[in-house]
């Protein structure tokens, strides 16, 4: 049940690309945002409620993921290599912090 006085965890979108050529372990990424954001829920499908944030996963730099469509309220960030993980958590976290939830 809902509680007004509890807010509602945010929710962190994560789509996929179709993993035809992938460079790196895409299926990481939630377990990571997971551990580093235990306040988020992370949610590989569409829920009832809009996301907070959308992370596009992407195996490699064509980055073919159609995203159009999907639009966190505070953003979203498209990743195409493993690298670019420390880049998506700080978009994460500053969304985070802009609403207070840090």
């Amino acid at each position: 049940m809902f509680d007004p006085h509890y807010p509602m965890p945010k929710r962190i979108r994560v789509k996929y690309c179709g993993g035809c050529n992938p460079r790196y372990d895409r299926t990481a990424v939630p377990a990571k945002l997971r551990a580093a954001f235990p306040e988020a829920v992370v949610a590989e499908t569409a829920g009832d409620d809009p996301d907070h944030f959308v992370a596009v996963v992407c195996g490699c730099v064509v980055a073919c993921a159609r995203h159009d469509e999907l639009n966190g309220r505070a953003g979203k960030a498209v990743m195409t290599s493993e690298k670019e993980y420390e880049r998506l958590a700080a978009a994460v976290r500053a969304s985070l912090e802009r609403e207070g939830e840090r």
